[in-house]
């Protein structure tokens, strides 16, 4: 039996070319954002709150994407009204149906994107920002907060939920229930007409796995009520679960979907609930989100311009560069760019890691790894995460021949991927 990461990992591509979303995070601030979820029914309702840092008023448009089952789901996008955050303030809207007053009567769920008005100055000093937070609330007062995340963190990544359960009611507790949703991301600028992309879901229970499949058109929100039965699992109490949500078709597909996964697990009670977003787990560069700036490993043998990473006749260097953060481990290795194989010094090439302030951290002479590296704590890099240089040159062995080669680094919370050159075929021996 497959584990559920192993199943997730299917056609991974670990040392892909070319290239989250998380929890709450607090890099909360974006100019187009999404709210996961947004509901009003006679179950739950939603208040919801916009702040800015900006020094300017920023004005939010919204448009709200009616989910499945819902009486304006075949209406497609409803245009909602616009938010305007005061400068350095804060915005409420006491409910979705106040938000966006075309709503019809009934249950309304689905979810809401939202972008600032372009700015005055074209971006050059004026950046609109905002973040925006929300709380579903049932009659009684019970319920869950659900923050806005910026779009660009739903990827078509694998995505995990865990600690899911459906749970009969005991004496002294109540039946809870498992309620997942699946969206595939709406299009601004289409470029054709939309395509349906199949999302296989997984529920995992102990040994056992359950998987069904839903097809998605771009914008398009569904709810998987009781995401066990809806999985096909049998009748009966599961604790403590899992649920994977994944694309179908190769991570390298250029028209893959960007994925909005959650799930909420409620008590049938008092309809109190929780809310957790899925978790990117597997994307085109392995382990963590399918992006390009933040993988977790990746592996590169030519830059954004085209130059090939080799060392020419005689005496030359390369310097890249690449962003890390701080605190993690992180490592950097010189390979064969064929086989991927490790290098060693007999290949002729050396290697060192410099940080920002051009202080050397690992390497030198001979050396064709960095070994792990602790990138050091907050303070030590004044607060912030930064870059570092990678620098490789010859280290006077096979000096007749070009000697070409790869870069590959790994990191425990993400880099840069490409490892761009900004000194090419420099005549110079640093090391």
């Amino acid at each position: 039996m497959k584990t559920f990461l192993a199943i997730a990992a299917s056609g991974l591509l670990l040392l892909g070319f070319g290239r989250q979303a998380d929890a709450q995070t607090t890099d909360g601030y974006h100019s187009i954002q999404v709210f996961p979820v947004v509901v009003d029914t006679a179950s739950f309702a939603q208040q919801l709150n916009f702040t800015t840092p900006n020094l300017f008023p920023v004005v939010v448009k919204t448009r709200y994407f009616p989910g499945d089952g819902t009486p304006q789901a075949a209406a497609g996008p409803i245009a909602c009204n616009n938010v305007t955050i005061p400068a350095n303030g804060v915005a409420s809207v006491s409910s979705l149906r106040t938000l966006c007053p075309a709503l019809v009567a009934g249950s309304a769920f689905g979810f809401l994107h939202m972008q600032a008005q372009d700015s005055s100055d074209g971006m050059y000093s004026d950046i609109p920002v905002f973040a925006a937070f929300s709380r579903v609330s049932n009659p009684q007062g019970n319920g869950f907060s659900v923050e806005s995340f910026a779009a660009s963190t739903f990827t078509s990544a694998t995505a995990v939920v865990n600690g899911l359960r459906r749970l009969s009611a005991g004496p002294s507790s109540p039946a809870f229930q498992t309620n997942c949703f699946v969206a595939n991301m709406n299009q601004l600028d289409p470029d054709g007409p939309p395509v349906a992309k199949a999302v296989d879901y997984t529920v995992f229970t102990g040994t056992n796995q359950y998987t069904a499949t839903i097809n998605l058109l771009p914008g398009q929100f569904v709810r998987l009520l009781d995401v066990y039965a809806a999985a096909g699992a049998p009748a009966g109490d599961y604790n403590n679960s899992t649920a994977v949500f994944r694309a179908q078709g190769s991570l390298a597909d250029p028209n893959r979907p960007g994925l909005m996964s959650f799930c909420t697990v409620q008590d049938n009670t008092s309809f109190g609930a929780d809310f957790r977003i899925g978790k990117a787990a597997y994307g085109t560069l392995g382990i963590g989100s399918n992006d390009g700036m933040a993988g977790r490993e990746s592996a590169s043998k030519v830059d954004a311009q085209g130059r090939v990473f080799e060392i020419g006749a005689g005496s030359s260097a390369n310097t890249h560069v690449v962003y890390f953060r701080h605190p993690d481990t992180v490592q950097c290795q010189l390979l064969n760019p064929v086989t991927f194989a490790p290098l060693t010094a007999a290949s002729g090439l050396e290697m060192r890691a410099a940080d920002a302030a051009l202080t050397t951290v690992v390497g030198g002479d001979n050396a064709t790894s960095t070994g792990m590296i602790y990138t050091g704590d907050k303070p030590s890099h004044n607060g912030y995460n930064n870059r570092y240089l990678i620098e490789v040159e010859s280290n006077e062995t096979n000096a007749a021949g070009v000697r070409p080669y790869a870069i590959y680094c790994s990191s425990g919370s993400g880099n840069t991927f490409g490892y761009d050159i900004i000194k090419y075929k420099e005549a110079e021996d640093r090391f």
